[in-house]
């Protein structure tokens, strides 16, 4: 519902920094990079003693309103990738360890807090990600599409454990993952302790992975499966499964053009039970419509993104897409489809990173908004 990758660019918020603690003219050279003096953070970020990055949060997404917040962002790196970087090597190819403490909150209530690690080990043999976090989402619950919207509350804790493991040398991994949740829903104003729900997950998943970069891929495929059994025996009140096939391209056109091209497939067991139909139901999940707007037992999209690259830092894009969501009594053929359409920019403020940040606008069947992204739009 928010996205915790959108992000002001670190250029504001090196301004920021230098004008508040008056440090001297010298220190700009933390942000300078020495192979084309443009303004960078890599070595900020990764030769940094305090070993942290302050970075501005903001949401504009129209399910939850408009806010802000804060994040502290740990980056850690292997001996191997240090030794490398500091001779000078590209090192963007090498996935580094991510940590980061966050809290932000939108001007209808909403509210999201906590922390989380991804974690790159064994020259990238095991990958990790973990959390744990708080929230409060004030939002629009629709209950049919063709229907009205009632106001939802969803207040709880989400504790999450992801791990991924490379089969042998190949670029297939093998994974699972476990998660718990406890939610409040209030609907309309109405809070009733019968709404209250434990929800627990033990999933597995298939991977495949060769993007040049994690944060701001520009060449590679990442496709997968995702089959997770919610049950009572993992800790929560209901049992049901969940569906998610995905797949991703990015490919050069030439030296200064890019495309990528994204589809996704989820899908839900027909014996969810009230309260949990409320949130565990897929919605559709994509730039220019709303989370949760359009939710049902399935849902599938498609989305295509071309960009050009005005110089080695500069790049303008521009994404269409297309999406629905079907129950399952019902045929996708005569489902409603929902067009999505927009453009941005990014701007690659840590080169030894690959990380790009910027700004998307988009527009889906009811309005505009506009997304600040941190890498790329398809996590």
């Amino acid at each position: 519902m928010i996205n915790n990758n959108r992000s002001l660019p670190l250029s504001l918020l090196v301004t920021a920094l230098l004008s508040s603690t008056g440090l001297h003219a010298g220190m700009m050279d933390n942000f300078i990079d020495p192979k084309d003096g443009r303004l960078d953070g890599s070595q900020f970020i990764l030769d940094n003693a305090v070993g942290f990055l302050p970075m501005p949060l903001t949401v504009t997404d129209p399910a939850v309103g408009v806010g802000g917040g804060a994040a502290l962002l740990f980056f850690h790196e292997s001996e191997e990738r240090k030794q490398k970087r500091l001779a000078g090597e590209e090192v963007k190819d090498i996935p580094a360890s991510t940590s980061g403490l966050m809290a932000l909150g939108t001007n209808n209530g909403s509210q999201l807090y906590g922390g989380f690690h991804y974690g790159n080990w064994m020259n990238d043999r095991i990958r990790y990600l973990g959390g744990l976090f708080g929230a409060k989402f004030n939002l629009k619950y629709y209950p049919m599409a063709s229907l009205g919207s009632v106001d939802l509350s969803l207040e709880g804790v989400y504790f999450f454990q992801e791990m991924d493991v490379r089969i042998g040398d190949s670029d297939f991994f093998i994974g699972g993952a476990y998660s718990y949740m406890s939610s409040k829903p209030t609907l309309d104003g109405i809070s009733d302790p019968l709404l209250h729900s434990k929800d627990g997950r033990l999933g597995w998943r298939v991977m495949y992975d060769t993007r040049n970069n994690q944060f701001s891929p520009q060449q590679g495929t990442k496709a997968g499966l995702k089959v997770d059994y919610h049950r009572k025996a993992f800790g929560g009140q209901f049992d049901y499964q969940k569906y998610n096939a995905y797949a991703q391209h990015h490919t050069r056109l030439s030296q200064n053009w890019g495309l990528g091209v994204r589809g996704d497939v989820k899908s839900i067991s027909d014996n969810v039970e009230f309260p949990a139909s409320i949130y565990a139901r897929p919605y559709i999940e994509m730039r220019g419509i709303a989370a949760m707007r359009y939710q049902a037992d399935n849902t599938a999209l498609g989305e295509v993104e071309l960009s050009y690259d005005i110089d080695e830092r500069w790049t303008v894009l521009g994404f269409v897409g297309a999406a629905t969501a079907f129950n399952h009594d019902e045929s996708i053929a005569k489902s409603q489809i929902h067009y999505t359409r927009g453009g941005g920019f990014r701007y690659l403020i840590a080169r030894q990173l690959g990380l790009r940040v910027g700004v998307d606008v988009a527009k889906g069947p009811e309005e505009w908004t506009t997304y600040i992204q941190f890498g790329s739009a398809w996590k």
